[in-house]
């Protein structure tokens, strides 16, 4: 049979995008065997159809392909069975959110503390300097060169910044507050305003806490005999008007200090404070119901584009969808279970979800009984996408020319399914 080599340029914009090859794909030896012996087991009682390949026929074709193979593999990751899996993940909750919060920092979940309380008395503070303030309009220091050193925790930065003729301070200010900052030294300064024609620096450093409770930054002059006063003495750069403070909380009631706001606890758990607890939180794992939610969307998804694009088919061929009608006879059987989960059907045969009765599958479980392992739904629809995929060329509509000749043995043609196959170059077979 001819095949017009034109569809391919159709193809590339009518068809849906190919997905990455399938990680569930036969690739043993005896699995291709297996997939050869169905097929030819398959063509036994096959009748002989003509099959008048269009544009819409070839697209539609290589569609039920490809969303088959991918509904298959999001079946076959709902029923994987390991802490990588969907229903194997968890995540850590807090029962005040906006005093701590809590992420899994880790995929061997052994390693997570048992379930815990925790209360915040204190947060850690960064340590914060401003300057005196100036006129920004008054004259500054004499011109020339000044020579300073910064202290951060245990480094130190020499530093030197050339005062122009006649400079005032605003301009002085503004210049070696943005000099500081780029540096990028641990420091934040920048020149700030509290009252009308007025200006200061203020210096924070990005480091919360302190190792021994003594302010982390220092500013030092380094004279050079050229001038009468140093750049940060005459500026007060040294003046602290927050002191680094370290977090004080309690853990299951034993007190605990952090110099930093977020650690990481047992190696695994990462947590936030946020703010001072008025109740103690109470830390806990449940299921990731975030990858619940997107495992069973990502089924969600291949099934209605498998729906979508029979009904596009449809409407161009004007033959009822086939494949509609027995995706939804398997799924039937489950209408209760799914609906109960927050998962109905709509007029046109495609799934929609609840995303208040779905999160609550998740949390309860209920998603990983109608879909997880050993689950009678996913078995059924691993079985119908294996004997879609097998040969998709069944639905599109074609002319029967005889009925195989059942007075003679029952001969298999293993490649049968060919005309799909040759249709069009394909990695898949």
């Amino acid at each position: 049979m001819a095949m017009d080599l034109n569809v391919y340029n159709y193809l590339m914009t009518g068809y849906n995008t190919k997905p990455a090859a399938s990680k569930y794909g036969a690739h043993k030896t005896s699995e291709l065997r297996s997939i050869v012996r169905d097929i030819a087991k398959r063509t036994k009682s096959s009748p002989i159809y003509l099959v008048k390949l269009s544009d819409d026929k070839q697209a539609y074709a290589l569609n039920v392909k490809e969303s088959s193979i991918a509904l298959h593999d999001a079946f076959e990751d709902l029923m994987t069975e390991d802490e990588s899996s969907v229903f194997g993940g968890r995540k850590a909750v807090s029962s005040q959110a906006g005093d701590v919060s809590v992420n899994i920092d880790t995929e061997d979940y052994e390693k997570l503390p048992s379930p815990f309380s925790m209360e915040v008395h204190g947060l850690a503070k960064q340590q914060v300097n401003v300057s005196k303030e100036f006129y920004d309009s008054s004259r500054s220091l004499e011109e020339g060169l000044y020579r300073f050193r910064i202290r951060v925790n245990d480094d130190s930065y020499d530093f030197q910044y050339n005062i122009k003729k006649d400079a005032r301070h605003g301009e002085v200010i503004g210049g070696l507050a943005d000099f500081i900052t780029k540096a990028r030294i641990g420091i934040q300064a920048q020149p700030v305003s509290r009252e009308a024609g007025k200006i200061a620096m203020r210096i924070s450093t990005d480091m919360t806490g302190s190792p021994d409770g003594k302010p982390i930054l220092s500013f030092e002059d380094r004279p050079d005999g050229q001038h009468s006063e140093g750049i940060t003495s005459y500026y007060g750069l040294n003046r602290i008007v927050q002191n680094p403070e370290n977090a004080s909380f309690e853990i299951n009631g034993v007190e605990k200090h952090s110099m930093s706001n977020q650690f990481k606890l047992a190696g695994s758990l990462q947590i936030q404070m946020k703010r001072i607890s008025e109740q103690p939180a109470q830390i806990t794992y449940t299921p990731d119901s975030d990858k619940i939610i997107n495992g069973v969307r990502n089924v969600l998804d291949h099934y209605n584009q498998m729906i979508d694009s029979s009904w596009n088919y449809a409407e161009k061929s004007g033959h009822t969808p086939k494949l509609v009608r027995e995706m939804q006879s398997v799924l039937m059987p489950f209408q209760s279970d799914l609906e109960s989960c927050g998962l109905t059907f709509n007029d046109q045969g495609y799934l929609e979800m609840d995303d208040y009765l779905a999160e609550q599958s998740a949390m309860d479980d209920s998603f990983q009984e109608l879909f997880g392992a050993g689950s009678r739904l996913s078995s059924r629809m691993l079985a119908k996408m294996n004997y879609v995929k097998l040969d998709p060329m069944e639905y599109v509509d074609k002319t029967l020319v005889s009925y195989p000749n059942t007075s003679k043995p029952a001969v298999g043609y293993a490649y049968t399914t060919s005309l799909y196959s040759g249709m069009l170059f394909n990695y898949y077979c």
